[in-house]
């Protein structure tokens, strides 16, 4: 073969090994291109990447916040009226109208005695004459001996009237109700002090002779008594 052809041929085969590398190579591009293209669509997406919708629970905690709301509301409107149907408050006093006249004190209404019973009325009358109360004490005890002369405390009524007169200082009544009590009552339980207070009301009056008279009376008959001792006091006493 000529030197020519050769060179022709060689040439040739060196243009098609070219063509073929070349076009070998474009097709694993095309086909790495491709591959990665397909990676790129089969790829799962990142959680992170994926934007979460968090309208449905914030409804869902704002509809829960509200029933709590309305469910306090409910509660305290209830214990408020509750409170109020307890404690309402009481009338303001009435005012008299201006100009009109201020009414008067009224003293208080005297004792009823009507409707009570021997030693309640007894009691009571005790109790006012402690208290410095000599007029509705003195009426306690003249009603005590008028409806129950019999009774057991009898006496003692009749002694604490007495003493009602002493107090407000009409002696020579108060020695006429002590005298009385000896004579109704000999054998009552205050006649020795009512001896004794017998001799304190005439000493009052100045009537010593009269006054000694019941001391000595109260030492010869109750000489053991406390009013003994006291009617001796006093005739020791210089008169």
């Amino acid at each position: 073969m000529p030197a020519s052809r050769q060179n022709i041929s060689r040439i040739a085969l060196l243009f098609l090994i070219l063509f073929l590398t070349a076009s070998c190579g474009s097709l694993k591009t095309y086909k790495r291109t491709d591959s990665q293209a397909q990676d790129t669509n089969t790829t799962v997406p990142d959680a992170t990447s994926v934007p979460i919708d968090t309208s449905l629970d914030q409804d869902i905690r704002t509809r829960h916040l509200e029933e709590k709301i309305t469910r306090l509301e409910n509660r305290i409107a209830l214990l408020e009226k509750k409170s109020c149907s307890q404690t309402k408050p009481s009338p303001p006093p009435k005012q008299a109208y201006p100009g009109s006249p201020a009414k008067p004190n009224r003293p208080a209404p005297p004792a009823q005695t009507g409707d009570l019973d021997p030693v309640k009325l007894y009691k009571k009358g005790r109790v006012l004459l402690l208290e410095r109360n000599i007029s509705m004490a003195q009426t306690l005890f003249s009603d005590f001996v008028k409806k129950f002369p019999d009774h057991k405390l009898a006496d003692n009524a009749l002694y604490w009237l007495g003493e009602c007169s002493y107090t407000t200082g009409d002696y020579e009544k108060a020695a006429k109700i002590f005298k009385k009590l000896v004579q109704t009552y000999p054998k009552g339980q205050k006649v020795p002090d009512a001896l004794l207070k017998t001799g304190y009301s005439y000493m009052s009056i100045d009537d010593v002779s009269q006054a000694n008279q019941y001391f000595k009376q109260v030492i010869t008959r109750y000489p053991f008594s406390s009013a003994a001792d006291k009617a001796q006091q006093k005739l020791s006493q210089p008169q």
